[in-house]
């Protein structure tokens, strides 16, 4: 299998290996305990230690600290050795790291030691013990740049002056090839070149393939990996910096000689898949850095239903500038959808492309906008970077491609103020993504335009996929030639390829049927065609050779898969292969960069390496039968912080439950137990929390309410937070799982994730418990819910349910649930754990080991029973119907509630209320149902009837038989504007004899009588525009405390009548309170988590209450 790709050879060693063990496995099988001799330390360091496992340490975080930072993390490559030595570090650094979801049962590993790094002792070495480690080094303080008329400083690392002063474009150039000569003086690195490897994610690359069994595609795996982790596009090299943006949404300054960083920022979404541009600017370097996801919100999928304009980009997103050498943002220009295309500067000035249907002028220095345009038919870029040309009459045109529709556009920026339309090309048959995608090269002395646009020549029932490489002229946008590049099936993903033109021919690989060709640039003549099968390839497989090539004496170099190709530019015959592991060295659409003999070469899996080019070109690469790629285990995945002083003592702990099994609490949604600590109050941030004072970010370009959305997505605390042994855990949407003392506020650990963590943690004694996953959807997906297919997904990042130990934040146990989101709370019944994800795939696993549950899951560790259509955000509940369990959880195409017997697997009822109206396109995926044990019934919302004419819609309370799925009510409770911005409906809290509900619709709090759905009494509610709440009350002592966007109400749960306000602010869009004995825990959609004593909320006097 020498040729497969590590995706391909993954998938077949899990075939292979895992009918005995589930995809998943444990870092670790024992249980951190610190507080039981399980820690030992030096005031500076907790040392953890674990049976047969790992021994590692963590830096503490000092006690007076007021919130605790993320210990800072080292690295440092040994760059002394020989360059073979180097080639080891650089290529197969992780060449120990697991592959196998058998790991956990192979034989013990040899470990390397550090005396082996960078030796061939290192081929056979089977493990590392820990993470690779990184250290920021800031360059001298006198090499800072700073906003002067002079050169900005001098050079700051030695030899930058032989690299390229600046980046202006994707590429470097218009023609899409940055290979840059070295004088003699240059420095050794550069004229012999060198080896190094900065590992900037760690070992994210092969924590998320464990995603892959799930995924069940292993192209799609890379499509998604690349983009919510790695390098997509590839580095910018300036002045002896490396500038790398990464999915995992952070932007690097890395030493070019060394790879050693020199500053590293975190941006809101993702940015990988831009390059960053590098310009001197009055003086000071800047660095400008695209950043944009790809995904789209059910609010955009909703209006492109409705045939309304819509953009692509579900988080907050924009243009970022930077000092290029010390990291300070000098400013920021947000956007309206994703910014992440590669913008173009020239003259001082950034032309922007984006997923917002706007072609966009900014002024480099500032930021300040100079003017827009809005593009024809309201279409919008996908990864299309711009590129420019000078016409013959002085004209400035930009240049880029959009889907929605498919066009290539040439913009006129001659007057810089006011772009305008210079002309428009719309490609025969072209289909998916295309031309949105490819960044067309431009050859400025031939005036041509060059891109490749994938094509359907076929039908949508029997299509046929091509690639065809198009020449427009750059004047006037007619065709001048076109080429068709051979059939072959349809990539996930990016499905073009970048070109590359140098003197006067075009290269592109096709993606289509693995091959890489070249074209007479002027004629359109093909001068020949590559194959890159391998003879050992399996039949399914294709190359894909996506990236850009680049002309280096003589030679193409073109990086795909695992292999970096060096072809003869003549003839294309292929002189050499140079193949890898593929462990964190995988090439999307990387184009390597070359200055002097120094190859530069970035990853989808967010490592950077360097190497000479002319060992790239003339070795096969690393052996891979050296490597026993299935039985290598991953070490354990640590928490980013960990402070244990901050634990809770004994007394703190007892005055708490000792495991919190349910979302909002329990089947009624009532998150109330009157034994607990006395009057508690504190505040805390999470990561990168947002002023609660503060509008929503952006509301100027999203509206209130969409803003106020992205706001809980983007940094918000999850749906609920969870108290046991004196500690409450919370997820973030940040990519968190937080434990916070629950007695002081402060943070204990802090985890990172893949994803955001919307729903509430699960507590076992043994083990925290949540989901993650994001609302969004893909392109593809947004095609699938127009049509309201059952085949529709939500999730656009990797779903999962992870495992915790609850003192450490030690990873247990991760299950993947592929594409479809698991943000949900699972369903907690009898040690095990139970969900509907985003795919309506039905999960179930135990919850303390992640081991899978039957007869939900088959032998693989995957799911049995798949309902059609998708959750979103509907976390299961329960019903108990004498010693079966009846799951009971809202489904969305076909909309619908469902019923599953938790001991069959077998679906008991389904019901869609079709006799009450026509239920909105989110459907009942959105609302936790809750359950009346006593009464027997299941009570829900669902939005039904929506006008989108005229821009109303009905909000349905409903009541359910939990045996039979029958309607025993339905009571339409407000008909008003249509809501906004996500997956909303209004989470009922129930007691013995009343349902409650908050109505953002009605604008009013709501309680029904809960056996026959007659309004018992509503109460008006007024909240800042947009700020609307979701998530249920909590009933404490005959009081309804109901959030309503920044303010808890206080009701009297009997007659409504409004007894106090508290105004928290930000908003609370989906959080619901919990009261343990007299004090208020609630979380936050601007990222806070507040602890507040009862009265407090209620406006009570301390002697009434009732202790």
């Amino acid at each position: 299998m020498k040729g497969c790709s590590l995706y391909e050879r993954a998938a077949f060693l899990l075939r292979r290996t895992c009918h005995a063990a589930p995809v998943q496995y444990a870092a670790c099988s024992s249980v951190l305990d610190l507080q039981s001799g399980g820690a030992s330390g030096d005031g500076q360091h907790a040392t953890l230690s674990v049976s047969g496992c790992w021994a590692f340490a963590l830096p503490l975080v000092s006690n007076k600290a007021s919130g605790p930072a993320a210990a800072q993390k080292e690295y440092q490559m040994n760059t002394n050795q020989v360059w073979r030595s180097r080639l080891l570090v650089a290529l197969i650094a992780a060449g120990s790291f697991t592959l196998s979801a058998n790991a956990s049962a192979a034989p013990k590993p040899k470990p390397c030691s550090p005396d082996k790094v960078g030796t061939p002792e290192m081929f056979r070495c089977e493990a590392y013990t820990s993470n690779p480690k990184l250290v920021v080094k800031p360059l001298p303080t006198t090499s800072r740049s700073v906003p002067t008329v002079a050169r900005a400083s001098a050079p700051a690392i030695a030899g930058a002056a032989h690299f390229p002063q600046n980046w202006s474009q994707l590429g470097f150039n218009q023609r899409h090839n940055p290979v840059f000569g070295v004088s003699a003086d240059a420095p050794e690195f550069l004229q012999q070149g060198t080896f190094w490897a900065a590992p900037l994610t760690g070992l994210d690359f092969m924590d998320i393939r464990r995603a892959l069994p799930a995924s069940g595609d292993a192209e799609a795996w890379g499509s998604t990996t690349s983009q919510y982790l790695g390098n997509v596009m590839g580095p910018s090299v300036a002045r002896g910096i490396a500038y790398v943006q990464n999915g995992r949404r952070d932007i690097w300054a890395i030493r070019a000689d060394t790879g050693v960083p020199i500053w590293h920022k975190e941006v809101t979404t993702a940015a990988g898949m831009g390059q960053a541009l590098v310009e001197e600017v009055g003086g000071r370097l800047m660095v400008f850095s695209p950043v944009g996801d790809a995904a789209f919100t059910v609010q955009n999928a909703i209006d492109f239903t409705n045939d309304k304009p819509h953009f692509r980009g579900a988080n907050f997103s924009g243009i970022y500038a930077f000092d290029g050498l010390t990291g300070e943002q000098v400013w920021r220009y947000d956007t309206r959808g994703s910014a992440r295309p590669t913008p173009v500067y020239r003259n001082g000035k950034l032309y922007v492309t984006t997923n917002n249907n706007k072609f966009i002028v900014l002024d480099a220095a500032s930021g300040a906008e100079l003017g827009n345009v809005t593009n024809p038919g309201k279409g919008f870029s996908g990864l299309a970077a711009a590129n420019w040309y000078t016409t013959a009459d002085g004209r400035e045109l930009i240049y880029y491609g959009t889907i929605r529709p498919r066009r290539i556009l040439a913009m006129d920026v001659t007057n810089p103020t006011a772009p305008t339309l210079a002309w428009t090309h719309t490609p025969v048959d072209a289909t998916a993504n295309a031309p949105g995608d490819t960044s067309a090269a431009v050859d400025p002395d031939l005036g041509l335009v060059y891109t490749t646009v994938f094509i359907n020549t076929g039908t949508d029932a029997a299509p046929v996929f091509d690639l065809n490489m198009l020449a427009l002229n750059a004047t006037t946008g007619a065709v001048v030639w076109s080429h068709l590049m051979g059939e072959g099936d349809s990539p996930p993903g990016f499905k073009g390829s970048v070109p590359m033109v140098h003197d006067g021919v075009v290269y592109a690989g096709n993606t289509s049927n693995g091959t890489f060709q070249a074209f007479d640039a002027v004629s359109g003549t093909r001068l020949w065609v590559t194959d890159f099968r391998e003879p050992d390839d399996l039949p399914e497989f294709t190359h894909r050779p996506r990236s850009a090539a680049v002309f280096y004496e003589g030679k193409v170099i073109v990086a795909e898969g695992r292999d970096i190709h060096t072809l003869d530019a003549a003839t294309g015959v292929e002189l050499n292969r140079f193949e890898n592991p593929g462990l964190f060295a995988v090439w999307g659409i990387n184009q390597p960069v070359i200055i002097g003999k120094l190859m530069i070469q970035s990853s989808i899996s967010g490592w950077v390496f360097a190497a000479p080019v002319d060992f790239i070109m003339s070795q096969s690469g690393v052996d891979r039968g050296l490597l026993p790629i299935e039985s290598l285990p991953l070490p354990p995945i640590l928490p980013e912080m960990l402070n244990a002083a901050a634990l809770p003592n004994k007394q703190q702990a007892k005055e708490f439950p000792k495991e919190w099994l349910a979302y909002a609490g329990g089947q009624d949604h009532n998150s109330y137990l009157p034994k607990g600590p006395g009057k508690i109050a504190w505040q805390t941030p999470l990561k990168d929390a947002y002023p609660l004072e503060s509008p929503p970010l952006d509301a100027a370009l999203y509206g209130d309410e969409i803003a106020s959305h992205m706001m809980h997505q983007y940094v918000g605390v999850g749906s609920g937070v969870s108290p046991a042994n004196g500690i409450l855990y919370t997820g973030s949407d940040r990519f968190s799982v937080n434990a916070l003392n629950a007695s002081t506020g402060k943070v204990i650990w802090r985890a990172r994730t893949q994803n955001a963590n919307f729903g509430q943690p699960v507590v076992t004694p043994n083990t925290v418990v949540l989901g993650g996953g994001d609302p969004w959807l893909s392109l593809g997906g947004t095609g699938a819910f127009r049509t309201r297919s059952p085949a529709t997904s939500v999730g656009d990042n990797w779903g999962y349910m992870r495992g915790f130990n609850p003192l450490t934040g030690v990873e247990k146990w991760t299950v993947f649930s592929g594409l479809g989101t698991s943000s949900m709370t699972p369903l907690y019944s009898k040690d095990n754990l139970y969900w509907v994800n985003g795919e309506g795939k039905v999960w179930a696993v135990n919850a303390d080991s992640g081991e899978p549950v039957a007869p939900f899951m088959d032998v693989d560790g995957l799911p049995v029973l798949s309902l059609g259509g998708f959750n979103a955000i509907s976390s299961a509940n329960v019903y108990r119907k004498g010693g079966t369990d009846i799951m009971v959880v809202g489904m969305s195409m076909p909309n619908r509630m469902v019923a599953i017997d938790l001991a069959t697997a077998a679906v008991v009822w389904t019901q869609d209320l079709a006799a009450a109206g026509v239920s909105y396109l989110t459907g009942f995926a959105t609302v936790p149902p809750a359950v009346s044990q006593i009464s027997g019934l299941v009570v829900g919302t669902v939005l039904i009837d929506a006008d989108v004419a005229n821009n109303t819609i009905t909000q349905l309370a409903f009541a359910l038989n939990a045996t039979t799925g029958q309607v025993v009510w339905k009571q339409a409770i407000a008909t008003g504007a249509i809501p906004v911005g996500g997956f909303v409906g209004p989470t009922p809290l129930l007691d013995r004899d009343t349902a409650y509900m908050n109505n953002p619709i009605g604008n009013d709090v709501v309680a029904l009588d809960l056996m026959t759905g007659a309004i018992e009494w509503r109460s008006p509610v007024t909240t800042l525009p947009g700020r609307l709440s979701w998530g249920p009350g909590v009933l404490v002592k005959g009081k309804l405390i109901q959030p309503v966007g920044p303010t808890l109400y206080t009701f009297d749960a009997k007659t409504g009548s409004e007894l106090n306000q508290l105004t928290l602010g930000g908003s609370m869009t989906y959080n619901h309170p919990t009261v343990i004995g007299k004090t208020l825990y609630i979380g936050n959609s601007w990222g806070w988590v507040t602890a507040l004593p009862v009265k407090q909320v209620t406006g009570d006097k301390e002697e009434d209450e009732d202790d």
